[in-house]
């Protein structure tokens, strides 16, 4: 292996991780009972692989980086590196040359043209590896417990008499056979409000069924989601569960997400009253938590648009820190 240093560090070539890419994509691929022992030492530095790990840890953290990295390809090139690796499901139990016959057949091209597409879509990932991936092992996001979120898209309706959040995830499953997900929900009440009263409820427009609830307190309760069928290892899945608590004058000034597991995008889209703007809007961009209790204004201010809507984008949350906004109404 090629090391070069960089920042005090040793590192390795891109041609290195190509070249140990192709050495995962021989026989079943990601699926192969010997994969532990040809995980080569770039892989290995860039997927956070120890000496110390498992043969089944060591297939669960590289195909979580391969799935993870992966999504960023081009489509065609993240269906290349998917099917010759063998993370497809519907490519995973052949060997190569029928995996890339098989992708061949999706590109409606011949073979040879399908191998120059998996060329190119290894070539990528390997840039990915390097640069995002070392990154992701310093930061310590690995998750060990079960599913990580992809992306989040939510929307928070604060123009009804009682608000509602509707949330879109894609997760990863970590793990094979997840078959249910724990879901919490915080919605903290004016403290001027009486403790009892309506209470959070919950429910699932698609990817799931709610099977179980679990009240922790008057602003906290937990929901147990059984998926339609158990994932595996890698496998991405979408649901959408829509939330409702109490009434719009109970609700306190801030709407945040405080992740406790791997987030890698979080969109929101809050449509505020027209007839009723809040005085002042800004970002809570990943502050700790509890810390936007002090309701001072940042410098991030936001503006609403004439039918009373904002948008925000996050990328990169970190485990423990809040994403969102925060308003001041005209009566405070």
């Amino acid at each position: 292996m090629r090391a070069r240093k960089a920042g005090g560090r040793v590192g390795v070539e891109i041609a290195d991780v190509v070249a140990e890419l192709k050495e995962i994509r021989r026989g079943r691929g990601v699926r192969s009972d010997d994969l532990h022992s040809r995980v080569g030492p770039a892989l290995r530095m860039a997927c956070g692989i120890t000496g110390l790990d498992d043969p089944a840890l060591v297939r669960r953290k590289l195909v979580l980086k391969l799935t993870h990295l992966g999504a960023r390809l081009p489509s065609d090139l993240n269906l290349a590196a998917d099917a010759a690796l063998g993370l497809h499901k519907e490519a995973d139990g052949g060997f190569l040359d029928q995996r890339i016959d098989w992708l061949a057949t999706r590109f409606d091209r011949d073979p040879r043209t399908a191998r120059r597409r998996v060329d190119s879509a290894f070539q990528l990932l390997a840039e990915l590896l390097y640069d995002a991936g070392m990154r992701d092992q310093r930061s310590g996001s690995y998750s060990p417990d079960g599913w990580y979120v992809e992306s989040l898209r939510a929307a928070l309706r604060l123009d009804l008499d009682v608000p509602t959040l509707t949330e879109q995830r894609q997760i990863v499953a970590a793990v094979d056979e997840l078959d249910e997900l724990v879901l919490s929900f915080s919605a903290p009440r004016d403290q001027a409000m009486p403790p009892d009263g309506p209470e959070i409820r919950a429910e699932i427009a698609y990817g799931g069924e709610i099977v179980e609830e679990q009240r922790v307190s008057s602003s906290h309760t937990r929901f147990i989601v059984r998926l339609p069928s158990p994932l595996s290892l890698g496998q991405r899945h979408d649901y959408s569960i829509k939330f409702t608590a109490y009434p719009r004058s109970w609700m306190r000034p801030y709407y945040v997400f405080t992740p406790l597991r791997r987030c890698e995008e979080f969109t929101v889209r809050v449509r505020f009253d027209p007839a009723t703007p809040p005085d002042s809007v800004w970002r809570v961009n990943g502050l700790p938590a509890k810390a936007y209790e002090d309701f001072e204004p940042g410098d991030d201010q936001l503006t609403i648009d004439r039918v009373g809507d904002i948008a925000l984008e996050f990328h990169d949350l970190q485990q423990g820190l809040s994403y969102g906004l925060q308003w001041r109404n005209r009566t405070d």
